[in-house]
């Protein structure tokens, strides 16, 4: 697996741009742009790819996506499914890379693993596929029947996104910036534009849609590595990239945080302390989350921190702020002169939980430690009283003409089981599926006359007619939007329970395996 990820590991720069040639070799094919470069951008490129007659432009504001930051990802077997039909070669690598969870079906990865084995998939198809990095989405002109336009403008670079190369262009990059001319300005020419550019979509805000709804919890999250990063000097031949992730070890106390983890890596159900399956309640609005990739990747574990507490976005900086008064009421307990065996158990248990919380914050990224991510939704239509004979509603969730939205930039969800992500690999494989129905319809119809003019430039014209896209889109939007909807609020629901220390369904057992298989059977 080292070699996949140095095969990936520059990934943004390789695929930034493809030669004259290749381009010149495509340029029969109609163009669909793609807005954002995350792991819906990259999947539907793929996917649409795939069908053979479109070639695929992906546009993406930042200017680096290969950073190895962030949280986990639950594959859920809907996800599997449908990123098996977006490209099997991206999925391969990560039956391996994934994490079993005990009693379930689904595997557990750090997200930018799924992330950088679809972008590898990207590089080699860029005949087909082309991603432009730093660019903003800005304006869409789509008054011409035969093609629209997008604009996009230079993505100022932050310090986040010159971390990797900070070095020679900083200043001239700044002037161009402040100049807006030519080369600051890209403009792409298409038949049908995907805003797959997340919760605060530009896209979406184009389309003078409703923006994110703030659901009131803030997150922090990150990883680290329970491993003294000196014991494996050794052995760094055999070092997988993905162990290279920031830990603290030159301190006494880093050692000792160490230690207090280091019995959770073989402990598969994460139960220690107050914690029950890897899970923290923390007073009525903080609950702590750990996962272990110790099995698959020696030491490493991943570690989120959400609260729900009145105002936090604005008064907490540190996850320790939101946790403060439950480590307070621990340390106040320990001071009480109790005899009692049970609370001398659970002072015991109260004592060991406040040493996990203090190893997880001294291991962790002091970047990833002042980073908060406040959770915001986007609030689907209800339910129309009009369907047609299969139960479809006649509207979408807000795309237009030959402007859809997908994953998280259409209906982005609480944050309880990776169906948010699951949601999105599903919107790629029915978009491809109905585009490639709908214009194969299409060519059906006028079929006869593409084929006495023997002339395949004029068949794919017919295809991709503006009546054609729109139909594509409202179909695909409104095909989708009862199955999102219904998962949307399963997801809310227990993101509700869970702060609550509940982790349990509401639905019967019987009900709740029903559900569930529906849900896995996906797309």
């Amino acid at each position: 697996m080292a070699d996949h990820n140095n095969a990936i590991s520059n990934g943004s720069s390789a695929c930034s741009s493809s030669s004259n040639d290749k381009k010149q070799h495509t340029k029969s094919k109609p163009t669909i742009i793609v807005v954002g470069g995350g792991l819906a951008g990259l999947s539907v490129s793929l996917a649409l790819a795939k069908l053979g007659k479109y070639r695929v432009e992906i546009v993406e504001r930042r200017h680096d996506i290969g950073q190895r930051k962030g949280g986990t990802y639950l594959m859920q077997p809907n996800a599997v499914r449908s990123l098996e039909q977006v490209c099997q070669e991206a999925m391969d690598p990560l039956y391996e890379m994934g994490v079993p969870i005990p009693n379930s079906e689904c595997k557990m990865y750090a997200w930018w693993m799924v992330r950088d084995s679809l972008l590898q998939q990207v590089n080699k198809k860029d005949n087909d596929i082309s991603l432009h990095m730093g660019w903003s989405f800005s304006a869409l002109d789509d008054d011409n029947p035969d093609f629209m336009k997008a604009r996009f403008t230079r993505t100022k670079k932050d310090h986040a996104d010159d971390a990797a190369n900070a070095a020679d262009d900083d200043a001239d990059n700044t002037q161009k910036e402040d100049n807006e001319d030519e080369d600051d300005v890209l403009e792409l020419t298409g038949i049908m534009l995907v805003g797959s550019d997340g919760v605060h979509s530009a896209v979406r805000a184009s389309l003078g849609l409703a923006p994110a709804n703030a659901t009131g919890s803030v997150c922090w999250r990150g990883s680290f590595s329970v491993i003294d990063s000196n014991n494996n000097n050794d052995n760094n031949n055999n070092t997988d990239e993905n162990e290279k992730v920031v830990c603290n070890s030159n301190s006494n106390s880093s050692s000792n945080s160490q230690k207090v983890l280091a019995p959770l890596l073989t402990t598969p159900l994460l139960t220690m302390g107050k914690m029950v399956h890897g899970y923290i309640k923390c007073g009525p609005y903080c609950v702590i989350g750990l996962k272990s990739f110790h099995s698959k990747y020696p030491g490493i574990m991943t570690w989120t921190v959400n609260t729900r507490e009145p105002g936090a976005a604005a008064k907490f900086i540190h996850p320790r702020d939101a946790v403060g008064a439950y480590l307070d009421s621990i340390n106040n307990n320990k001071n009480d002169d109790d005899e009692d065996n049970d609370n001398d158990n659970d002072k015991d248990d109260n004592k060991k939980t406040a040493a996990l919380i203090e190893a997880v914050f001294e291991l962790a990224d002091p970047e990833e430690l002042h980073h908060s991510l406040p959770f915001v939704t986007i609030a689907l239509p209800p339910p129309p009283k009009d369907v047609d004979e299969n139960g479809t509603a006649s509207g979408g969730w807000g795309g237009n003409g030959r402007v859809t939205l997908i994953g998280d930039a259409a209906h982005a969800m609480r944050s309880a089981g990776g169906q948010g992500g699951a949601m999105a690999f599903e919107d790629c494989v029915v978009l491809a599926r109905i585009l490639k129905q709908t214009t194969q319809a299409a060519q059906e119809f006028g079929g006869n006359d593409a084929n006495n003019n023997n002339n395949t430039t004029a068949t794919t014209t017919t295809n991709t007619t503006l009546p054609c896209i729109e139909t594509a889109v409202l179909e695909f939007e409104s095909s989708r939007l009862p199955r999102v909807r219904t998962i949307w609020n399963d997801q809310w629901e227990r993101a509700e329970r869970a702060y609550k220390g509940d982790f349990t369904s509401s639905r019967t057992v019987a009900d709740e395996l029903e559900y569930q298989a529906w849900v896995d059977k996906g797309v």
